[in-house]
């Protein structure tokens, strides 16, 4: 059971953190029978994987899953949609909802993704506020959704989706519209459990 982790740099397919980590040029070779998940880094370059598409398809379809991060412009896989940009003038136009429960968001708190500050270890969410900069979980959202898709969390007072699964064939897709999930995962946010979370999801474990 292996779960791949695709970056825009040269990867010697070694392990880090439960991921084996490879090129996403590499990915017609790595995507074998063992390949449970794929998780893609929001950089990835979205013209080479749309000409990978029938891969991609193909893996999902058999029941791979995939995680896909950023702002797809470029639609590699059947059921995705185009990301568009969120208007927003401050923090309320960034907050996150959950509106469906998801294991790989399982026992977080949605607002402990809205700041990012330069301070180390737990901050008050008050303290947060005042001194934090919102908006690098997502500025973005997907308002075209698939059939049979599940809307994870949306954002802002609009309520847009953000975040969302759907089923292709016997896999799944997540959808997460900013930046890669894995920069969340730290225990000064209280969401260190989103990793291995993740990770169970791209096994297969959890639905």
């Amino acid at each position: 059971m292996t779960v791949l982790k695709a970056v825009m740099a040269p990867a010697r397919g070694e392990y880090a953190g439960g991921f084996r980590e490879i090129d996403v040029y590499d990915l017609p070779g790595e995507c074998t029978g063992a390949v449970t998940g794929l998780y893609l880094t929001g950089d990835v370059d979205q013209e080479y994987l749309a000409e990978q598409r029938p891969l991609l398809d193909s893996f999902v379809a058999r029941g791979g899953r995939i995680v896909v991060n950023g702002h797809v412009q470029r639609l590699f896989l059947d059921g995705l949609t185009r990301w568009r940009k969120l208007e927003f003038r401050n923090p309320r136009d960034l907050a996150l909802t959950r509106v469906t429960e998801h294991p790989v968001w399982a026992g977080t708190d949605p607002k402990a993704f809205l700041y990012n500050t330069g301070t180390r270890g737990p901050v008050p969410f008050a303290e947060l506020e005042r001194i934090g900069v919102a908006g690098f979980y997502g500025r973005g959202c997907y308002p075209d959704l698939p059939e049979h898709a599940r809307v994870v969390h949306t954002i802002g007072r609009t309520r847009a989706p953000i975040d969302y699964d759907y089923p292709l064939g016997a896999g799944r897709v997540l959808v997460h519209g900013g930046n890669d999930l894995l920069q969340f995962a730290t225990a000064d946010r209280g969401t260190a459990r989103l990793h291995p979370q993740l990770l169970r999801w791209l096994e297969g474990d959890d639905d």
